[in-house]
């Protein structure tokens, strides 16, 4: 008898490997108050390996075999755990930085790529936004939708299905 492969404990652990580290690449920057537009890159870079390794250590111990659908739904449930890790984890050290948004706000304001007429304007949504309830939210939708886009191509990239007759 096939013993059957339990895809949330790779969407458990990676989930939670997401939202520990993926928390650390943000909190370093921002407790040293340096520039974190770049990030981005690095940010998603991450996204797309760890759903990488979660995926290639599942279709490991399943045989080789991953169907889409499979890997989609071990993507998304360690988007939404590492999502809520990260969430929780910002919230945390919002509350305990206060001094951040302040930072953010000027850095902001101050960026060569703002308009004059526009500064005005992103900074009432921002500080609309700019709290740690607010900011803990908006990085929970950013880790759902990184998953979705993210996860479907991993996703596709690695499926492997069993060869039917």
């Amino acid at each position: 008898m096939d013993e059957q492969i339990n895809s949330r404990q790779y969407a458990l652990k990676y989930g939670v490997i997401l939202g520990l580290v993926g928390t650390l690449v943000w909190v370093l920057p921002a407790a040293l108050r340096l520039s974190i537009s770049i990030l981005f890159l690095v940010y998603w870079a991450y996204f797309v390996g760890v759903f990488y390794l979660a995926l290639s250590a599942f279709r490991k111990a399943n045989g080789g075999i991953m169907s889409f659908g499979q890997g989609f739904g071990i993507v998304m449930l360690a988007t939404l755990i590492g999502g809520a890790v990260r969430a929780v984890l910002r919230y945390a050290y919002l509350v305990f930085d206060g001094g951040y948004f302040e930072f953010a706000l000027e850095a902001q304001q101050n960026s060569p790529f703002a308009q004059p007429e526009s500064t005005e304007e992103a900074a009432g949504f921002m500080e609309a936004i700019f709290t740690p309830g607010g900011f803990a939210i908006m990085s929970f939708i950013g880790a759902i939708f990184a998953g979705l886009i993210f996860g479907a191509i991993v996703s596709a990239v690695m499926k492997n299905e069993a060869e039917e007759f």
